[in-house]
């Protein structure tokens, strides 16, 4: 039987973890589509984290197609867009960088222990995340993609990287 997804965490409490742990940062590198945006802000809204934050000029000719995505995330978390390119302006220093991008240094998200207080990126859809971003972050994780296409959309490697974090931390309490 089907039931709203309200009333099916309203005794677990999920958000629970972030009593003990700080919520994380969600950023990106120079996205190019409305729709993308908005799913990384449902995204950041969906695993509590503190804020979205978007690596290149504010899309003025496409935010309500932004907003719309992003339904009610919009008014429930913190976005914004930023020229800055230092990411250590943006995020605080105790947090860890983690990318996630195809690189050379990349390891198998599965097999690398995510730290509980971090800070993850993605790229752009065309060509991933700027060498140079790339070169700030402290770790950068793989998803390993069994079937032909060997990429994934933005928001959707984005929410495996984030919800493996999340079972992650979760298993590392109990």
């Amino acid at each position: 039987m089907y039931i709203k997804s309200n009333q099916l965490f309203e005794e677990s409490h999920p958000e629970s973890l972030y009593n003990s742990i700080p919520r994380p940062i969600i950023l990106a590198d120079n996205l190019l589509t409305p729709d993308n945006m908005g799913s990384m802000i449902r995204l950041s809204d969906n695993i509590g984290a503190s804020e979205m934050i978007f690596l290149g000029t504010e899309p003025t000719h496409s935010l309500s197609r932004v907003r719309k995505c992003a339904a009610s995330s919009k008014d429930n978390i913190k976005w914004y867009f930023t020229e800055e390119n230092d990411l250590r302006k943006l995020v605080p220093s105790n947090k860890k960088i983690v990318a996630i991008e195809t690189a050379t240094n990349a390891t198998n998200i599965y097999e690398t222990e995510l730290p509980a207080d971090a800070a993850f990126i993605v790229g752009n859809e065309s060509h991933g995340i700027h060498e140079e971003i790339l070169n700030q972050c402290d770790m950068v994780v793989y998803i390993p993609i069994p079937g032909p296409t060997r990429s994934l959309n933005v928001s959707h490697a984005a929410s495996v990287a984030l919800f493996e974090w999340y079972r992650q931390q979760i298993n590392a309490k109990q």
